[in-house]
C-alpha cells in the first residue's frame, strides 16, 4: 500500500497492464480450443449468446475472462481507493458522470470519428477506382446495441483509467502535448499482446511495423482526446467518444475491407492533432488551464 501511495501513476500502469494481459491473454489462448475468435464484433455476439444461453459454459468462461480484463478501470479504482480513499472514488465518479457540457462538445465527440471514417472511406474508395468490397461485420440493425456495448465494454472499461486517472496526473508534471505522448505510447503498448498474437503469421518485420504504426496513430488520437477532456473535464464525454468511435470504425472502416481506408483512419487524427496544437498551444490544448491532479 505504501509503495502505491508513493508511486500512484506507476502503480496504475503496472496494474492496468497486469490485469489486462493476464486475463485477456488467457482468454485469447483458450479461445481457439472453443472455436472462438475474439474481437469487438464477436465479443458482442458472445455477449448476446451468453444472455440467451446460446453459448456453452466453456465459451462463456473464455468470454468472461476476456471481459474482466478491463485493467484501466480496475487499476484506477484500486489506486484511487488506496491513495485518496472514498473521496477520490467519489471524484472519479463525478467526472465519469459529468454529462452537462456545452452541446458543441457532444457535436465534436460524435462528429470527429464520423468525419474521420467518412474521409478515410472516401479516399479508400478513390484508391480502388470506386470498387467496394464492403461486408458489414455485424447486421446494420445491430448498430445501436453494438454502440451501447462498446460504450460499456471499451468506454467504461478504459476511460476512467486513461483520462480519469492517468491524464490529470501526467499533466501535473508535463504540458498537455507531452502528457499526451506519454499516455498515447503507454496506451498503445497496452494493446501489444493482442496485436502480436493475431499477427504472428505475418512475420517479424510486418508485425513491428504494425506495432509502431498502431502506437503512433494512438498518440495522435490521444492528443485529440486530451483537447476534448481539457475543455470539458468530463470523463463521460471520453467514454462516449471511445464507444462511438469503435462502433463507427467497425461499421464504416473495418467493414470496408479497404486497407487504404483502414490506414488513413489511424493516420488522419494527426492532422486534427497538429491543428489543435497550433490553435490552442501545447501547454494546455485549451484556452483554460489544463486539469491536473497530484
Amino acid at each position: 500500500m505504501k509503495i502505491i501511495k508513493q508511486y500512484p501513476l506507476t502503480a496504475f500502469f503496472i496494474l492496468a497492464y497486469a490485469i489486462t494481459w493476464t486475463l485477456q491473454l488467457a482468454a485469447i489462448f483458450l479461445a481457439p480450443t472453443q472455436g472462438m475468435a475474439l474481437s469487438n464484433e464477436t465479443n458482442f455476439q458472445y455477449f448476446l449468446g451468453l444472455l440467451s444461453g446460446r453459448i456453452n459454459s466453456a465459451q462463456a468462461m473464455v468470454y468472461i475472462l476476456f471481459t474482466l480484463g478491463a485493467g484501466p478501470l480496475f487499476a484506477a479504482l484500486i489506486v484511487t481507493r488506496v491513495v485518496e480513499g472514498v473521496e477520490g472514488i467519489k471524484d472519479l465518479w463525478r467526472r465519469s458522470s459529468l454529462w452537462k457540457v456545452e452541446a458543441k462538445w457532444y457535436l465534436a465527440a460524435f462528429g470527429i470519428p464520423l468525419a474521420l471514417a467518412l474521409v478515410s472511406l472516401g479516399l479508400g474508395l478513390l484508391s480502388t477506382g470506386g470498387k467496394s468490397a464492403y461486408a458489414a461485420k455485424l447486421p446494420i440493425g445491430s448498430f445501436l446495441p453494438f454502440f451501447v456495448y462498446m460504450l460499456v465494454f471499451t468506454g467504461i472499461a478504459e476511460e476512467p483509467g486513461w483520462r480519469g486517472f492517468a491524464l490529470p496526473r501526467l499533466q501535473s508534471r508535463y504540458n498537455a502535448e507531452k502528457a499526451s505522448w506519454i499516455l498515447g505510447i503507454l496506451w498503445g503498448v497496452w494493446h501489444f499482446p493482442f496485436i502480436i498474437y493475431y499477427n504472428l503469421a505475418a512475420g517479424l518485420a510486418p508485425m513491428i511495423a504494425s506495432l509502431i504504426g498502431l502506437t503512433l496513430g494512438i498518440v495522435g488520437w490521444t492528443i485529440v482526446n486530451t483537447w476534448l477532456y481539457n475543455n470539458t473535464k468530463s470523463v463521460w464525454l471520453m467514454i462516449l467518444l471511445h464507444g462511438w468511435g469503435n462502433a463507427v470504425q467497425s461499421y464504416l472502416v473495418l467493414s470496408s475491407n479497404n486497407m487504404t481506408a483502414q490506414t488513413l483512419y489511424g493516420v488522419l487524427p494527426w492532422a486534427i492533432a497538429i491543428f489543435l496544437i497550433r490553435k490552442f498551444g501545447k501547454e494546455n490544448l485549451s484556452h483554460h488551464p489544463r486539469p491536473t491532479k497530484d
